[in-house]
């Protein structure tokens, strides 16, 4: 199953459940001020479900500025208080990986290049 959200032309966000305890967003364009709380909202809802691992894949990010990053280390919180192992995934990209190293957000992330495929149910 995938749902798809757009509600600023710069973002893109895709959830899918690879696995029954696993949830995978993938965000594409810009990730900024403007469109920053609609990954809050979706991560969220997602989180809502407690499920076992969250994914969120920024391989394909074209920005990552501080309210981005804001939301991000506000979701590892709210993913640790649920249980929820929450992974930042970074892909090749250098401005995603800088942006996380520059505000130290690397170092309260759990933070991979690859995302891993999810162990069956």
């Amino acid at each position: 199953m995938t749902l798809l959200r757009a509600r600023h032309p710069g973002l893109r966000l895709r959830t899918t459940w690879p696995a029954p305890h696993a949830v995978l967003v993938t965000v594409r364009g810009d990730l900024d001020s403007a469109t920053a709380p609609d990954l809050a909202r979706m991560v969220s809802d997602r989180l809502w479900a407690t499920p076992e691992r969250l994914v969120l894949d920024l391989s394909e990010v074209d920005f990552l500025g501080v309210a981005g990053v804001r939301v991000l280390v506000h979701a590892a919180m709210r993913a640790e208080q649920c249980g929820t192992e929450l992974l930042v995934v970074t892909g090749p990209n250098p401005m995603v990986r800088r942006a996380l190293e520059v505000t130290g957000a690397d170092e309260r992330l759990r933070c991979a290049e690859k995302r891993a495929e999810p162990a069956p149910a």
